[in-house]
């Protein structure tokens, strides 16, 4: 970016991805080798295109970011498949999740970020799944929410454990008895173990009906979460234009005409 530059040491840059209605600036020939495995592997093909667009996107803002054509980004891959800039030296930090049609690109400077969007699953038996992964407290709330207030309690839970653990690059297996609060946030999770002992300071996402998002950023500092639509943002040099979100749900620049993906609970 020429105005405003790369995120500070206590921001989180979120985009917002329409998988649906990506433009042609993300096209699919600018991914690696291991994105196009990934991609091929998927059995339908809106599964392909979201892939695509999703992963084109991510490499389209980093390379802006950096000053770099997206199909030059050269990523590497973490022990259980966290990829990150194999070029460290810059100090970006990045996650990107995406499920049904939206996808989140969270981008960081210094400090390790995960993000997560997930839409139900209705294929799940919560109460059991609860029962055997979740902490007890976490088990209950579900359980007492009902079918319908329960399936969305899950997602919100779940959206936190896997924040944390795309954070610490870490397996999902790990995340799933890391106690994540059943309390509105930011809240400061902290695991018992490696690789998830944190601390990570976690806040929810609004995100559609439907759905639960969260971001869970390393360390005990508040942060600030600047929030981008993909690709109606993507108007650099004028790209700080975002609209700010300060943690509390305060919010900066007012005037902004910017559509943000709001953080804080509700």
């Amino acid at each position: 970016m020429k105005d405003g530059g790369p995120p500070g040491p206590d921001q989180v840059h979120l985009w917002r991805i329409d998988l649906d209605g990506a433009p042609s600036e993300a096209p699919a020939d600018v991914l690696d080798h291991t994105e196009r495995t990934r991609c091929a592997a998927l059995a339908q093909p809106r599964s392909r295109l979201r892939f695509a667009a999703a992963h084109g996107a991510m490499r389209v803002v980093l390379g802006r970011y950096l000053s770099v054509r997206p199909a030059a980004l050269v990523l590497d891959y973490g022990r259980w498949g966290k990829p990150g800039l194999a070029e460290r030296a810059s100090g970006l930090r990045f996650s990107l999740s995406h499920s049904g049609s939206v996808a989140l690109l969270a981008v960081t400077r210094c400090r390790e970020v995960g993000v997560d969007v997930e839409f139900a699953r209705g294929e799940l038996d919560l109460q059991r799944f609860c029962g055997r992964w979740f902490p007890p407290d976490e088990r209950d709330l579900v359980a007492a929410a009902g079918p319908e207030g329960g399936s969305q309690l899950f997602l919100r839970l779940w959206s936190r454990k896997e924040a944390c653990v795309k954070a610490a690059g870490a397996r999902l297996a790990h995340g799933l008895h890391l106690p994540v609060g059943t309390c509105p946030g930011p809240l400061l999770v902290r695991g018992t173990a490696p690789p998830l002992l944190g601390p990570w300071l976690v806040r929810d996402l609004d995100v559609p009906p439907g759905a639960a998002a969260a971001v869970a950023l390393a360390g005990e500092r508040p942060y600030r979460v600047v929030s981008y639509s993909w690709p109606q943002s993507l108007t650099f040099p004028h790209v700080n234009n975002g609209q700010l979100v300060e943690d509390g749900g305060q919010r900066d620049r007012p005037g902004s005409q910017r559509t943000p993906v709001r953080a804080g609970l509700p």
